[in-house]
């Protein structure tokens, strides 16, 4: 497969590929290049091919590990339970048909709340809104290096509470949050048609974590879903965290993502935050959600 990456102009961080082969299963030499890709680049902006089937989608993804199958958790799994629908298109009934409303979603690590998180994430634009909502990312390899030694140091051996039962209760309280738009209602249909759905998890991750594969260290918190510094009091965790996130996101340190139809990113979830913007909800957004596992 003839493979060409173009590091993105003017940007932190990003790459171009062209001549993915959908149709083609992913030969050895190709999966090692867009590895080594994300390793240079930490997201790589997939465009020029024809739009994946499902069964292609999980092929490829499936190529850099085992895939999660989030869309259990969210009450969305369909006949490929491995790809999150992440749309706010709702059915005849009222109920969504996939995950997250047309709000923002704050910066976050896919799936750092299972004790074995995502690590690289696929993330394919199936059908966009005319003011179609930019998706941001930024690097967290950078973000510990930057930091002075020192801190470092005091952050090494501390562990963080990474969570998304907040959204859930705010969605079933009434109080609703993008992320769990429409939850309750899943939640309803389930259980009349007996479905029976594991429980979204939480997990305790190293705040400063080591990447599995490069072996490279990473700044492992997000504003979205850290909930807090196990053994510190709840000030002090507030304040180390809001200071991690000011650090992290810095204009300088961001790429942000103009998505186009059929485009198809994939970036090293573990060492690139990523967040995004809101959008009309008069207008209707599909994406198509991977993350393989640690």
């Amino acid at each position: 497969m003839g493979l060409d990456i173009t590091p993105l102009h003017d940007e932190p961080l990003g790459a171009l590929v062209r001549g993915w082969d959908p149709g083609q299963p992913l030969d050895a030499a190709s999966r090692d290049r867009i590895s080594a890709g994300l390793g240079d680049h930490l997201v790589l902006v997939f465009r020029g091919h024809r739009q994946p089937t499902d069964d292609e989608l999980v092929r490829f993804a499936q190529s850099f590990g085992p895939l999660i199958k989030g869309s259990e958790w969210f009450r969305d799994a369909g006949e490929r339970p491995e790809i999150l629908p992440v749309t706010n298109a709702v059915g005849e009934d009222g109920i969504p048909l996939g995950t997250g409303g047309a709000g923002p979603l704050e910066w976050h690590a896919d799936y750092s709340y299972v004790e074995r998180p995502g690590k690289e994430s696929f993330l394919n634009a199936v059908v966009l809104p005319p003011d179609a909502p930019c998706t941001y990312f930024c690097n967290q390899y950078d973000a510990l290096t930057e930091l002075p030694a020192a801190k470092v140091g005091e952050m090494r051996g501390l562990r963080a509470h990474h969570s998304l039962a907040e959204y859930v209760e705010r969605g079933v309280n009434g109080d609703e949050h993008d992320l769990d738009t429409g939850f309750e209602a899943k939640r309803r249909r389930d259980e009349e048609l007996g479905i029976d759905r594991p429980p979204i998890p939480e997990a305790e991750h190293p705040v400063v974590l080591t990447h599995p594969d490069t072996g490279r260290e990473i700044l492992y918190v997000s504003r979205g879903l850290t909930r807090r510094i196990m053994g510190m009091s709840r000030d002090d965790s507030n304040a180390l965290l809001k200071e991690m996130h000011q650090h992290s996101t810095r204009p300088e340190r961001i790429y942000a993502h103009r998505w186009e139809v059929g485009d198809l990113v994939v970036f090293d979830t573990l060492g690139a935050l990523h967040r995004r913007d809101a959008w009309d909800p008069r207008g209707t957004r599909v994406m198509r959600q991977l993350s393989t596992s640690c």
